[in-house]
């Protein structure tokens, strides 16, 4: 639903916590009904929620083996951050045959000798981040930078979350900026600040150089969230970011019962007060097309609330029109996280109309139940459907664990490779990052089925000592098509040092390790214009305005 309604406005910490949501019981937050958890799985206080136990088999070391199959490490140097991110936008800039990495700020030119562009304090390369496009009409580069108050990560210390005290104040008395602000980075190794808009936090989004920019966005506290992992939840959020100078809000959309105070509609989910349970939105909404060119869907993930099919035929008025949930409830987790349209022409039939969803794991050692990332098929839109599910990875036959829930840290998957990349795809190879388990490569030629082809985990780092130098080994992962090469960013939170990894794979094909001008993109509005030889008739789908 959208709103202008005054009684959806944000409220003060100390507002908040009168609701009741704040109370705080020995240490250990009680939300409304968790009297009625107490005979749990757990045996703790509130029992049957996450985290669970530990399992027996967690080593009480870290893995410093390295282990690949099927793939060739071609090249690799240390930076920050990652190169992927949580939805499945552009993460490459390009003019001539320079390439970049911007939100590493590493030029990846020349694969063999990757460079770091400056010290991991400038503009481009720290603070910025988030996804960009070039815009034709500006024929500008520009880049959205997102910002928001910001929790702790739970932790031995605080393993509910933000149902202590200490965790709730740290995130209501964060003085960040809670936002956006525009750049242009025309000029990657000198961006200028284009615009800001102060609208709340914002975390996950989806931008594409086009008109609107979608994000996960909590403009009010009464937003609510079960899960550990923050306060307060987010919605939908649609910016206008058509002129970069002056970003509006056009639309705010949220589940009813996602709002406190929308009790009888909160009532009806069965994880309403489960104490655990991702309540809203992750990752923005995936427009394939853009509205301005006649675009009327879009792909959402509500965490536990499900995947939703929206209709933005009226921008400023997004509507569900389809929802599809988990075949099996189980609490935890972020049980829609990404939805990446696969990309097929008519060569591939059977991969046309296909959607890959994954989740993301919040809880370190499996203490959450276990959960898939499908294959989902939306033809009809109103009625999608799950047609296939990954099986989960397997360790090296010579680690030293049959599982990956014994090799400490989160494990499950986040970052897909970037739907918007150089070259001609290949609709049917499909990278996806997994925290513990490294980079995977799977064959979807047969939907139903999905085959991993390759993997690559590397050598834990961190101190087993110290939950938050190993707890999330995160990694970000993006393919150029038009030079076989494989991008993988291992990192971790807090870390000043992660690293990029240029990997072949035969999968892709031989590796090209030259230097090349990006000649199309694999989805063809985007970066209309990008270099001014780039010839036009590749661009189908394109407004009128961007063809004058």
């Amino acid at each position: 639903m959208t709103t202008n309604d005054a009684r959806f406005t944000a409220r003060t910490r100390r507002d908040f916590l009168k609701t009741g949501v704040g109370l705080v019981a020995a240490g250990v937050g009680m939300t409304p009904g968790v009297a009625a958890q107490i005979h749990g799985t757990t045996g703790r206080d509130g029992g049957g929620s996450v985290p669970l136990r530990k399992p027996a088999c967690s080593l009480d070391y870290l893995d410093r083996n390295e282990y690949i199959h099927n793939m060739e490490i071609l090249s690799f140097v240390k930076g920050r951050g990652g190169v992927g991110n949580d939805s499945v936008g552009p993460v490459m800039w390009a003019r001539g045959a320079q390439r970049v990495l911007p939100n590493m700020a590493i030029d990846i030119s020349d694969p063999k000798k990757p460079v770091v562009m400056g010290e991991p304090t400038t503009p481009f390369g720290g603070p910025i981040g988030g996804p960009l496009g070039y815009v034709t009409r500006l024929k500008k580069w520009v880049a959205i930078q997102q910002s928001g108050r910001q929790g702790w990560t739970p932790t031995p210390e605080y393993p509910q979350g933000q149902y202590h005290m200490a965790y709730r104040n740290h995130y209501f008395d964060s003085t960040n900026f809670r936002g956006i602000r525009t750049w242009d980075v025309t000029d990657p190794v000198k961006p200028v600040q284009m615009g800001e808009l102060a609208c709340g936090d914002v975390t996950g989004a989806f931008y594409d150089g086009g008109n609107y920019y979608t994000c996960e966005l909590t403009w009010d506290d009464r937003l609510r969230m079960e899960s550990t992992e923050r306060p307060v939840s987010a919605g939908l959020g649609i910016i206008d970011v058509s002129d970069p100078a002056n970003c509006k809000v056009v639309a705010r959309w949220w589940v009813p019962g996602q709002m406190i105070g929308e009790e009888d509609e909160w009532k009806k989910w069965m994880f309403a007060d489960d104490y655990s349970s991702w309540t809203g939105c992750h990752g923005g909404m995936v427009m394939p097309q853009r509205p301005e060119d006649g675009g009327t869907i879009g792909y959402c993930g509500m965490g536990a609330f499900g995947m939703y099919v929206m209709d933005v035929t009226d921008i400023t008025n997004p509507k569900p029109i389809g929802r599809l949930d988990t075949p099996v409830f189980t609490r935890g987790a972020i049980p829609w996280h990404t939805q990446h349209p696969v990309v097929a022409d008519s060569s591939h039939p059977r991969l046309q109309d296909l959607l890959i969803c994954t989740y993301e794991p919040l809880e370190s050692d499996c203490q959450e139940a276990a959960r898939a990332t499908y294959v989902v098929d939306v033809k009809d839109k109103r009625n999608p459907k799950i047609i296939g599910l990954f099986q989960p990875p397997k360790p090296d036959p010579t680690a030293p664990y049959t599982d990956f829930c014994c090799a400490r840290g989160r494990v499950g998957p986040h970052i897909i490779q970037a739907w918007a990349a150089p070259g001609v795809n290949q609709p049917h190879l499909l990278a996806i990052t997994y925290y513990n388990a490294g980079l995977r490569i799977f064959d979807i030629s047969e939907p139903t089925e999905p085959k991993e082809v390759a993997y690559f985990v590397p050598a834990r780092r961190g101190d087993i000592n110290k939950w938050n130098t190993f707890r999330r080994q995160d990694g970000g992962v993006f393919v150029e098509w038009d030079r076989n090469l494989i991008w993988f960013s291992s990192n971790y939170i807090g870390e000043e040092e992660g690293g990029l990894y240029c990997m072949s794979c035969p999968a892709l094909g031989k590796p090209i390790l030259e230097p090349r001008k990006v000649t199309r993109w694999t989805v063809p509005h985007i970066n209309v214009g990008w270099d001014d030889q780039t010839p036009r008739t590749v661009y189908l789908g394109r407004s009128l305005r961007q063809m004058s």
